[in-house]
């Protein structure tokens, strides 16, 4: 059992560490464009930028490299971090017995990395990190047990409007009265979300009538939360993390592709797709109208988490 006094030095050391790296508050997307034209100018290939530019990805890597730390600091008896620097192959090790995920062995992997500023090769004596396949991805597949219990009006109205528009939890979070928009005939929900993108979705035209009353029941009610001096269409309440956002984001895939290919706006080029999807094909003009709804920019990122 650690005591809460290796605990506390181990937590401020990760953190401490990851600071060298902090990079909240920056434009990552700015960031890569220079990087891009930097790499341009001096005629070589773009290398992957590096740094935690968002407080969701600060917070992600040192709670697991805490997790990963822990476990050496208990079995081996370690007490700083650079102590626990030798046992990281036995703690790669340890995941491949427990069985778990690539993306999980990937997310700790790369969050030890940042934290001794070394690359996975090196800190890890392996060669390859496990490959992550569409096969293996379980969430948001089906509806959990635990859908039952989101039936307040105020969650169900939170339900209704991610799968008209595909957003995400943090944009539902951020919607205000006014981000329902009106333009050449369809209806679009403006959406702030991770990273600080923002994205105008086209709502789904089976949605539209219920979508309009939503905003105008919610923007009515008094006792709206309010939040960097903007009045929040929905309480924070409305939206427990397990609630089937992801679920839902793959509905409003698949309509929005489809009613896409009804509209005629495919451009006759087709992505195929691979591995145990083999002899499957996507209109890429498709792919990419309905990735730019839902704040993606790659059509296979698309294919294999929502369609």
């Amino acid at each position: 059992m650690l005591s809460r006094t290796v605990i506390k030095r181990l937590r401020h050391e990760i953190e401490a560490s990851l600071a060298q790296n902090d990079k909240r508050g920056q434009s990552k997307h700015n960031a890569k464009q220079m990087a891009r034209a930097q790499a341009q100018c001096e005629s070589r290939s773009y290398q992957q930028i590096a740094g935690l530019y968002s407080s969701a990805s600060f917070r992600t890597y040192h709670r697991n490299a805490l997790t990963a730390l822990r476990w050496i600091a208990d079995t081996y008896g370690c007490k700083r971090l650079e102590d626990c620097r030798p046992y990281l192959p036995a703690y790669f090790a340890e995941m491949e017995r427990r069985g778990l995920s690539a993306w999980t062995v990937r997310t700790r992997v790369y969050a030890l990395c940042s934290v001794y500023g070394a690359d996975y090769k090196t800190l890890f004596g392996i060669q390859h990190l496990p490959a992550r396949h569409r096969v293996d991805i379980m969430r948001g597949r089906t509806l959990s047990v635990t859908n039952g219990r989101f039936h307040t009006q105020e969650q169900e109205d939170v339900r209704l409007i991610a799968r008209a528009c595909g957003a995400r939890r943090g944009g539902l979070l951020r919607l205000t009265p006014d981000d329902i928009i009106e333009h050449h005939g369809q209806l679009y929900i403006h959406l702030c979300e991770k990273g600080g993108k923002e994205r105008d979705a086209l709502v789904l035209p089976a949605y539209k009538d219920n979508v309009r009353q939503i905003f105008a029941r919610y923007t009515q009610a008094d006792g709206r939360t309010v939040t960097g001096g903007k009045q929040r269409l929905f309480a924070k309440a409305a939206l427990p993390k397990d609630m089937p956002l992801h679920y839902l984001r793959a509905q409003y895939a698949r309509e929005l592709y489809a009613y896409f290919s009804q509209q005629g706006h495919g451009n006759g080029q087709l992505y195929h797709c691979r591995a145990d999807r083999k002899g499957q094909s996507y209109d890429k003009g498709l792919l990419m109208l309905v990735s730019y709804n839902m704040g993606h920019s790659r059509c296979d990122v698309i294919v294999s988490h929502y369609l």
